[in-house]
């Protein structure tokens, strides 16, 4: 008893601030009074009630860069030892809904439910996001001319007068799984659906031959209301996260992201439509982007996301001008991100490698689209570094990263994206991947994510109707390539105790030495395996 009180004394509930679950009107202003009232009183934990709190009002986040992001429903910023914790339901699944505003507008940035800034020992407990409305729409397609086509919209689904087509994808209902490549991307259909006459009054009509040329009648279709860079739920700069029994089901942009955080522990964590919804978001499901320190994930779910369901990459700097024995002036595309002092800096010379240590550093402005640092270094720069000479800071990137049980299934992308060193993906499930389910190396032509992965290891996965369209210059079920670069930049790849289906093409490797292939096994695959004999070495191949 006297435990449960102490419990009780260190913990807000966001009722007694006037937040009511199911009460359609706006929640975000009382669950807002709980959490400054947790931080100021210095209380460890906000609960909240199950049933669905409806987000509808959103406070200026000032210390976005980037103006578009700077509407939060929710934000966290600068606490230490917070607790956001819902309830469950029998099955352990989240009770607590966060459900964001959306207007139904076309390609507008949305408020995010959640951006937690500059939060050590932060946590996330048994709560699912979504959207109101949902986020895409789809249905069955009935009818189809030159020029047209009519979708008859699922029930429970989005009809809107007017809504574009961002990010379509086709399925067979009778499976429930993606067919083929996506019938639009991030550009849209360059037209937008309009109700047609049918006594449901759920008949949409597109006009568009491209979308017409690529669909057939029986087929199920899905779209989005647009695909900007939005994040739903935005964790940055926080040191020892915990996402636990998170879910979502209908998001904005990206779904979720961690920004320049270190050591994340998750469980639990799944991005999947409901309903009658075929897709969940737009975007990646979760982004890890120059994250450092360890992080392990147990039992994840992605369905239904066009581009990636885990892409985890850092930024390649580059070189610009050097202007001492130990100083340097490099460029980084993308948003700023700090440096530290005394970490590390992996040069790339070619394919060999040079460590530096970083002594002082500074940022000097963001221009003509990139972020321009001056390093200094505790010894000399290496030898035969010049203009154009990338460079990778430890400190942009993860020591480690786990993944024990899950599943990506329908995914319009890739289903892991691997762009760090010392990388482990166990017991996963992959199978409907429009891309590589997992694609190893980096993307540097117009993006520049880096790295050149080392010590991979895929460990007792099954990959089943995966990589059926080309990216980042690999096909297959697991593509290995430098996109952008010629040479064996990666080593130490295992891939053990896999299983292999329904495949043109098994596994892709370029640009890479060290790589190990052994006890797979392989079910209606064409070509085991895809070789580039001019930029690998010391591959080995011991399958059943």
């Amino acid at each position: 008893m006297v435990e449960e009180a102490s419990q009780a004394e260190d913990s807000v509930h966001v009722r007694d601030f006037g937040a009511s679950a199911d009460d359609p009107g706006d929640q975000a202003g009382a669950i807002r009074e709980a959490i400054d009232y947790a931080i100021t009183h210095r209380r460890s934990k906000v609960i909240f009630d199950a049933g669905t709190y409806t987000l509808t009002s959103a406070v200026t986040n000032e210390g976005t860069a980037n103006r578009d992001w700077s509407s939060n429903h929710l934000f966290i910023g600068g606490c230490s030892g917070l607790t956001l914790e819902g309830q469950c339901d029998a099955e352990g699944n989240p009770a607590t809904i966060l459900e964001g505003y959306n207007g139904g507008e076309n390609q507008v940035y949305l408020p995010s439910i959640l951006w937690v800034s500059h939060c050590d020992d932060f946590a996330l407990r048994n709560v699912k996001l979504t959207r109101s409305l949902p986020y895409s729409s789809a249905g069955v397609i009935t009818d189809k001319g030159g020029h047209y086509v009519v979708v008859e919209v699922f029930e429970g689904n989005p009809v809107v007068d007017g809504m574009a087509c961002y990010c379509a994808n086709r399925f067979d209902l009778t499976s429930g799984t993606l067919v083929g490549e996506s019938v639009t991307y991030g550009t849209g259909a360059g037209t937008n659906w309009y109700r047609t006459g049918s006594s449901s009054g759920r008949a949409m009509r597109l006009d568009s031959s491209e979308v017409a040329r690529q669909v057939a009648v029986g087929e199920g279709l899905s779209w989005h209301f647009g695909s900007l860079t939005d994040f739903q739920l935005q964790f940055e700069h926080c040191s020892r996260l915990t996402i636990d029994n998170i879910h979502t089901s209908s998001a904005n942009g990206f779904a979720m992201q961690t920004e320049c955080c270190s050591d994340v522990k998750a469980a639990r964590v799944v991005f999947k439509p409901e309903g009658s919804l075929l897709f969940t978001a737009p975007r990646d499901a979760w982004k890890i982007y120059k994250c450092s320190g360890d992080f392990t994930i147990t039992d994840m779910h992605v369905e239904g996301v066009r581009m990636d369901g885990q892409n985890m990459h850092s930024t390649f700097l580059v070189l610009k001008r050097v202007i001492g024995r130990r100083t340097a002036v490099f460029h980084a595309k993308w948003n700023y991100a700090p440096l530290k002092r005394h970490t590390g800096f992996e040069f790339w010379i070619g394919t060999d490698t040079a460590r530096r240590t970083v002594d002082t550093w500074r940022h000097d402005g963001y221009r003509n689209g990139v972020n321009v640092y001056t390093v200094s270094f505790t010894d000399d720069l290496p030898d035969n570094v010049s203009v154009g000479t990338n460079a990778v800071p430890q400190c942009w990137s993860l020591s480690s990263y786990s993944l024990d049980g899950g599943q990506f299934r329908n995914v319009a992308g890739c289903g892991h994206v691997v762009r760090y060193d010392n990388v482990r993906i166990s017991s996963v499930t992959y199978a409907n991947l429009m891309n590589q389910a997992i694609f190893i190396g980096c993307e540097y032509p117009g993006f520049h994510e880096a790295g050149h992965p080392k010590n991979v290891h895929i460990r007792g996965c099954s990959f089943d109707n995966c990589g059926y369209t080309p990216r980042m210059g690999a096909v297959g079920a697991i593509g290995i390539n430098a996109d952008g670069f010629d040479g064996p930049y990666m080593d130490g790849i295992v891939i053990e105790d896999c299983l292999f289906r329904h495949l043109d093409t098994g596994t892709d490797i370029s640009d890479a030495k060290r790589v190990t292939l052994r006890r797979n096994r392989y079910e209606d695959v064409r070509t085991r395996y895809r070789l580039d004999d001019n930029t690998t070495s010391d591959l080995v191949f011991e399958d059943d």
